[in-house]
């Protein structure tokens, strides 16, 4: 038996979101809250406040580095959609260099333990591209508008 509820719950979200839509932003946010608190707990039980400090830093780079050009795209890709390929590029760039700035001016003595840092980017990595991954693969795209 087919469930329905999963189906009609896909549709909606298609049909209200449109091309342009930002609607998995909130399902990749969760994923990766998600995953950052459990790492945080870990980090905080294992190396003290430092770790989690790290931890909570490494989980908000992920976040803004993705969010940022989703963002850049879904509002480039609804005014000029010809445009997206060179919005998605530049605000690339200009991710990659915040980020190398950011990891420049953290000291390595500081509040933030890189280490669990860098564990958080790559947890949080998984996390988001895996609640993306699922979200497209579970939102029902019409071809043809049904209307």
């Amino acid at each position: 038996m087919v469930d329905l509820t999963i189906a009609e719950k896909a549709a909606r979200r298609s049909a209200a979101g449109g091309v342009w839509s930002l609607g998995h932003l909130r399902v990749c946010w969760a994923a990766l809250v998600a995953g950052g608190a459990v790492l945080t707990l870990v980090g905080a039980l294992v190396d003290g406040s430092r770790a989690a400090w790290g931890v909570v830093l490494g989980t908000v780079i992920v976040g803004a580095f993705f969010s940022f050009s989703a963002v850049v795209i879904a509002k480039v890709g609804e005014r000029n959609p010809k445009g997206v390929l060179a919005a998605a590029l530049i605000s690339y760039v200009a991710k990659i260099v915040a980020l190398g700035v950011v990891l420049v001016m953290i000291p390595r003595d500081g509040v933030f333990d890189t280490r669990w840092m860098a564990g958080a980017v790559g947890i949080g990595l998984f996390c988001w591209l895996g609640a993306h991954m699922r979200y497209v693969w579970t939102t029902k795209l019409f071809y043809v508008d049904p209307s």
